[in-house]
């Protein structure tokens, strides 16, 4: 299949997070050194595949927020994004939910958010289990015309996969 023809959803894990401050909230929690190098690396794979998104959704999490940062200064070209607080620790269905209901003109759509919920979508997507440890990218061609009519029964072709450790 021609992955540059048609939709492609780019699912996408924070990177690490730091646990240093308790002091700290679970949704203030920023990136670790870790997070901060992996969230570029991920970045520099994604336009060597020749896929920066036209739009981001993302968690509103602070570290959901400094990955996507992190990733569109390393790209050449800044994609438009917005963060959503039902983005965070979201089920699978509320993701899915809100790719359903937004950007109907993007071409390639990514959303940044947190586990369980993101490892059950791409999993349900994929129709098979799909494990996304911190930064992990799954990319899907949809192959509906619309954002409106992607459905989780129906599995998408899993294009892509890549987790930092791996590049």
């Amino acid at each position: 299949m021609n992955v540059g023809k048609g939709r492609r959803l780019i699912l996408m894990r924070h990177a690490k997070s730091d646990w240093g401050d308790n002091s700290l909230s679970d949704h203030d929690r920023p990136l670790n050194r870790r997070g901060m190098a992996d969230a570029p690396l991920m970045a520099q794979w994604l336009e060597s595949k020749d896929l920066i998104p036209d739009q981001i959704l993302c968690s509103s999490a602070e570290r959901t927020r400094e990955t996507v940062e992190l990733m569109v200064q390393a790209w050449p070209r800044e994609p438009s994004s917005e963060s959503a607080d039902s983005l965070y620790l979201a089920s699978p269905d509320t993701i899915l939910s809100m790719i359903r209901s937004s950007f109907s003109g993007a071409r390639t759509l990514m959303v940044v958010a947190h586990n369980p919920g993101m490892a059950y979508l791409a999993s349900m997507l994929a129709g098979k289990g799909v494990d996304m440890p911190t930064a992990a990218i799954a990319v899907f061609q949809v192959t509906t015309s619309e954002w409106c009519d992607l459905d989780s029964e129906t599995p998408l072709e899993l294009t892509h996969f890549m987790r930092p450790k791996a590049l």
